[in-house]
C-alpha cells in the first residue's frame, strides 16, 4: 500500500511540559490505525499537530509526499486531511444537510445542487437521510456526531482523523457512531482513530498504537497488542481498562 502520511521525530512542548517526544509514525493508504493510551499521553495533541491546529515545536510531517513548510497552504491541506472532534462543532443555525454542504460549496466551490445531492447521499450513508432538514438542537448526540462525520466526508479527504469521537456521548449512543466508523474502515477509508473503546480498536484497526508519556510505547496488529503485549506499561494499561470494561463484540448497526 502507498504511504500517505509520515511523521518523523515529531515533538511538542508547552513551556516546560514536553507533550510529544520524537514521534515516528507511518500511515499507509487504506489503513485504519487506532491510537490508545491513558489520558494525557499525547494522543489528541498528535492529531492536532498533524493538521496544524497545533504547530509542533520539532520534527516533520509529510502528507501525500509533501512536507509541511511555512509556505504550505494549510486550508488546502485540511481539505485532504479531515478531522472529526470530540465535540461536534456543528453550526447551530444550519440544518444537518446545511452543515454537510457548507464547506463543499464555499471552500471547494462545488455547485450547490451537486453538493446537495452528495450531502443527502452521505447523510443516508450514516443513517440520517430522514434528518436532513433537522437542526442540531433537534438531534441526539450520536446523530450530531454522525452529521459531523458526513460533513467531513463531504470534502473527500484522503485521511480522516477522529479524536475521541464517542467520549462526549451517552453510553447508549456510542454504538451508532462506532458502526459508521466501522463501515468506513470496511470501505478502505484511511483513518487515525484516537479512542478509549478497546473492543472497537481490536475489531476494526489494522494496527494499534499505544502511547504513554508523549511517546509511542508499542505498536502492532490488534492480536499482538491485546493478546500478547510486550511492554509492561501496556500490560498495566490494558489490565486496568479491561477490568473495568471488558472487550465487547461488534457494535450494533446504525439506525
Amino acid at each position: 500500500m502507498t504511504e500517505i502520511l509520515r511523521v518523523e521525530k515529531l515533538s511538542m512542548r508547552f513551556g516546560s511540559l514536553e507533550v510529544l517526544r520524537q514521534i515516528d509514525l507511518s500511515v499507509r493508504e487504506g489503513e485504519s490505525i487506532a491510537i490508545i493510551g491513558p489520558s494525557g499521553s499525547g494522543k489528541s495533541t498528535l492529531l492536532r499537530c498533524l493538521n496544524r491546529l497545533t504547530v509542533p515545536t520539532g520534527g516533520e510531517v509529510i502528507f501525500e509526499g509533501r512536507p509541511f513548510t511555512a509556505a504550505t497552504d494549510i486550508n488546502a491541506m485540511r481539505t485532504r486531511m479531515g478531522m472529526v472532534f470530540q465535540h461536534f462543532n456543528l453550526f447551530p443555525h444550519m440544518t444537518a444537510l446545511g452543515n454537510v454542504i457548507e464547506a463543499p460549496v464555499h471552500v471547494r466551490k462545488v455547485p450547490r445542487e451537486a453538493a446537495i445531492a452528495n450531502g443527502r447521499r452521505l447523510l443516508a450513508a450514516v443513517g440520517l437521510e430522514a434528518k436532513a432538514d433537522a437542526f442540531p438542537a433537534q438531534l441526539s448526540g450520536g446523530q450530531k456526531q454522525r452529521v459531523a462525520i458526513a460533513r467531513c466526508l463531504a470534502m473527500e479527504p484522503r485521511l480522516l482523523l477522529l479524536d475521541e469521537v464517542t467520549s462526549a456521548l451517552d453510553p447508549e449512543l456510542v454504538g451508532e457512531v462506532l458502526a459508521v466508523i466501522r463501515d468506513l474502515a470496511r470501505q478502505g477509508m484511511t483513518m487515525l482513530i484516537v479512542t478509549h473503546e478497546m473492543g472497537f480498536a481490536r475489531d476494526v484497526a489494522d494496527r494499534v498504537v499505544f502511547m504513554d508519556g508523549g511517546v509511542i510505547v508499542e505498536e502492532g496488529p490488534p492480536a499482538q497488542i491485546f493478546g500478547n503485549p510486550r511492554n509492561e506499561r501496556l500490560r498495566q494499561f490494558l489490565g486496568a481498562v479491561l477490568d473495568r470494561e471488558p472487550l465487547r463484540g461488534p457494535a450494533p448497526a446504525a439506525t
